[in-house]
């Protein structure tokens, strides 16, 4: 018994060591895990959060933008995170960004397209609605004074160029659509009378 309790005590310094040693490899293995988490964590401020997938499906119709916020005082666009997101492009911004129509001929096709919806300006800027002091503001008669804006802009355009300016410019739809013979030729012919109309309601309504 005597021989027994002196092993023991020479063994318990032994085991207190290798408590330790598990105890410190333990602690070093957490201390890893905590800093390859913190590494993940900050990758992510660069994740494109809003964009969604990039399927031909998924962007079909829409452009790539980056999100960036414009300074009130200086005017300067920024985007620290990068971020990105899509935005739907009508027939008008296409045909805009092909060439086949002005600035001035897409502003004044947006200008119509707003006044017909009776909505406010997509720009978000513009769509501030100013405060009325008085207390008389309406929604519903600004909707209202829009609809006869457009029923005015819409006695400008000739009535050649009416059939095509509604197809593309309030129904949103392709030249290629349009009703008749799907050619090249009928497709340029419907342009040209496009561009005309809208040609004609901007110097009509400028």
């Amino acid at each position: 018994m005597i021989g027994s309790a002196v092993d023991m005590r020479r063994a318990e310094p032994v085991r207190q060591h290798q408590e330790q040693q598990q105890g410190k490899a333990y602690r070093m293995k957490g201390a890893k895990g905590r800093k390859a988490m913190k590494a993940k964590l900050v990758s992510l401020k660069l994740a494109p959060w809003d964009l969604g997938p990039l399927t031909p499906a998924q962007i079909a119709g829409k452009r790539i933008e980056e999100a960036a916020e414009v300074d009130p005082k200086t005017g300067k666009k920024s985007n620290p995170n990068r971020v990105i997101r899509t935005r739907r492009e009508t027939w008008v911004d296409r045909y805009h960004r092909q060439g086949k129509l002005s600035v001035e001929q897409a502003n004044i096709a947006a200008e119509l397209f707003e006044a017909a919806s009776g909505m406010l300006s997509r720009d978000p800027l513009a769509a501030m609605v100013k405060v009325d002091t008085s207390g008389t503001y309406d929604p519903e008669a600004e909707r209202m004074d829009r609809r006869r804006k457009f029923f005015r802009m819409w006695e400008e355009i000739p009535s050649f160029a009416q059939p095509v300016v509604k197809h593309v410019v309030l129904d949103d739809q392709s030249l290629r659509s349009m009703p008749g013979r799907l050619n090249g030729r009928h497709e340029a012919r419907q342009l040209d009378r496009l561009q005309r109309g809208l040609d004609a309601l901007r110097e009509a309504w400028s």
